[in-house]
């Protein structure tokens, strides 16, 4: 139960609540425990010396006792709730905090559905532990111990039965949680697959539909939720055989008390009061017993949950370079790749799904994405990067933002090393378009300011006219209040880019990366794109990755990958004279029209070798 005392921890701020909930147990007990002692006194002294004034005092107090019960029970419930909210609320938003500081290569190791069955599936079941299960817990030991003392008190022959059934519940409750603790571990790992399966799906609908894959889809999800079904009934299983021998223990040594009590009364050892108080007692200490069953269950299952919750909590978040962290006012936005290396890597724990070893190792997806890449921009100048897919210019570009750190070699952004920069300070001052574009759920306006929530209308509208996406948003019912759907389902592929150029702006950042992100815009509105960056951002460097050379025809650089490397690097006029790999991709865009100019290019080369 390592992991389920390390996040008892969000209990701390709930002390007071924790005092009273532990009165609101003991008060309840004690009234339970004191019922059995006063039915003695009503048989013994008032039914049996016919004495109705006893009965009457005995029934006042039992109906005393039970009247305390309620309201102490009543206030029990009041505070759990209020004990395990406030607790699963906490966990929740340090578990989320923690998500969003951690760097890039361990979110793509922690799924999306796994990460969603942590911050709400396994923390539900931790609040439910603490609510319920610490509460019962409590409850059930202290009417234990409490019926055992009292019996033993009453008489120590008799008490040995209780205490002996006891000692077999106990033994049969730890094989219990040593078998099924592994189990409930596995159960919520297959619930965190079924998850991920559902999650994908509903992200890639459009795919699954555009390739009539909704059958595939169908038995993969029908695969995982039988896994996931089986685990449960296997647990099941267990639970179902625990229960009966714990029921079947218990009405043994009732049927034993009742045996060796009423010889004991038939010889005038034992009064018939006391025979009933004993067994009243031998219920109230193996009742709970019966539900330490399901209470074991309960932790069991929190155990797991709370390794889980854990597992997230110990990666550490991105450094942030302490102190010292380099924090300028105001970057200006020179770059340069010193010999850098990247390939993507983990280092983690690996878990086998159906056990409950671990091993720490290091996986290596893939090769090298980028090799002994050098180069240098400076502030104002627009650099292009072009290339076939895979040839590593996403990457490349999220290196400068340090969504991941560089494997050798350095990125230096005004001298400094990106590693010393102080994320925030970075990160702030670069606008980034991804290829992937993502808006949120909310008005036009939220999204468009995302990266700067005080900015005014005006200057929400200014980025939007440079991003080409003013008048398609005022045609729009609520013009800039009106609701995008998540993820801008409502909107064309275009017209989501062009928001998402429009927030890039908006925070006037010093380096502008625009990942491929004019490939669902027409021709023409790519060009006044152009010209709105080309005016707004002089003194900026921008940085395009494009599949088009028309996208790419005005920079100051163009770099080709290919293999993680750069294999050629100049401007659109050069690169058409040195390049094979540049020619190959202008005559695929422009077909005929490129043989002219590919000609004078050609003479251009056969002059340079002869020189």
């Amino acid at each position: 139960m390592r992991a389920l005392t390390r996040i008892m921890r969000y209990m701390r701020p709930y002390r007071l609540e924790i005092v009273i909930g532990i009165i609101t147990v003991v008060l309840p007990v004690s009234m339970e425990l004191l019922i059995p002692r006063m039915l003695q006194v009503v048989v013994d002294k008032g039914i049996r010396a016919g004495d109705m004034q006893a009965i009457l005092q005995g029934a006042l107090v039992m109906i005393g006792a039970a009247m305390v019960s309620a309201v102490a029970t009543l206030g029990q419930g009041i505070v759990r709730a209020r004990l395990s909210q406030g607790m699963a609320y906490d966990m929740r938003n340090d578990l989320f905090r923690h998500i969003e500081s951690l760097p890039f290569a361990t979110l793509d190791q922690l799924r999306t559905g796994g990460l969603m069955t942590r911050i709400s599936s396994d923390v539900d079941i931790v609040r439910m532990f603490s609510s319920n299960g610490l509460a019962l817990i409590l409850r059930a030991l202290l009417m234990i111990l409490g019926s055992t003392v009292l019996v033993f008190l009453a008489n120590r022959e008799l008490s040995l039965i209780m205490i002996t059934c006891l000692i077999g519940a106990a033994i049969l409750i730890w094989l219990f949680m040593g078998t099924a603790s592994p189990l409930f571990n596995i159960v919520q790992q297959k619930l965190s697959n079924l998850n991920t399966v559902v999650q994908e799906n509903l992200a890639g609908t459009s795919v699954v539909k555009a390739f009539v894959r909704e059958k595939f889809e169908i038995e993969r999800f029908e695969e995982h939720n039988l896994e996931y079904t089986e685990r449960n009934i296997r647990v099941g299983r267990i639970l179902a055989l625990v229960m009966p021998l714990i029921t079947a223990i218990t009405n043994l040594g009732l049927v034993a008390v009742i045996w060796f009590g009423g010889v004991d009364v038939v010889k005038g050892q034992f009064s018939i009061g006391e025979l009933i108080a004993f067994n009243n007692y031998l219920m109230i200490g193996m009742t709970p017993v019966l539900l330490l069953g399901n209470m074991v269950t309960m932790a069991s299952r929190a155990q797991a949950s709370a390794a889980r919750v854990l597992e997230v909590f110990d990666n550490k978040p991105q450094s942030r370079g302490g102190n010292d962290a380099y924090h300028p006012a105001q970057m200006q936005g020179h770059i340069a790749f010193e010999n850098v290396s990247f390939h993507y890597s983990s280092r983690g724990e690996i878990r086998d799904a159906d056990s409950d070893s671990r091993s720490s190792t290091t996986v290596e997806v893939g090769g090298a994405v980028l090799n002994d890449i050098s180069f240098e921009i400076r502030p104002g100048q627009q650099v292009a990067l072009l290339g076939i897919t895979g040839s590593g210019k996403s990457t490349l570009v999220n290196l400068i933002s340090r969504f991941y750190d560089v494997t050798s070699g350095r990125i230096l952004v005004d001298g400094v090393d990106v590693r010393a920069w102080d994320p925030e300070a970075l990160r702030s001052q670069i606008g980034v378009v991804m290829q992937q574009t993502l808006l949120f759920g909310g008005t036009v306006r939220e999204n468009i300011a995302y990266g700067r929530l005080e900015a005014t209308l005006d200057e929400v509208m200014q980025a939007a006219k440079a991003a080409q996406a003013h008048d398609f948003v005022m045609a729009m019912p609520e013009q800039y209040d009106s609701l995008i759907d998540a993820r801008g389902a409502n909107l064309s592929g275009g017209q989501k880019q062009r928001i998402a150029i429009a927030r890039a702006l908006l925070v006037a950042p010093r380096i502008l990366i625009l990942d491929d992100s004019t490939s669902a815009v027409d021709l023409e509105t790519e060009i006044y794109i152009q010209d709105a960056l080309d005016e707004l951002m002089a003194d900026a460097v921008k940085i395009i990755i494009a599949q088009r050379i028309n996208s790419v025809l005005n920079a100051d650089q163009i770099m080709i990958l290919d293999g993680g490397r750069i294999v050629a690097s100049g401007n659109h006029e050069e690169l058409l004279q040195t390049s094979s790999i540049y020619q190959e991709i202008f005559r695929s865009q422009f077909g005929s029209e490129a043989a002219g100019l590919l000609s004078d290019g050609a003479r251009g080369m056969r002059r340079t070798d002869d020189e």
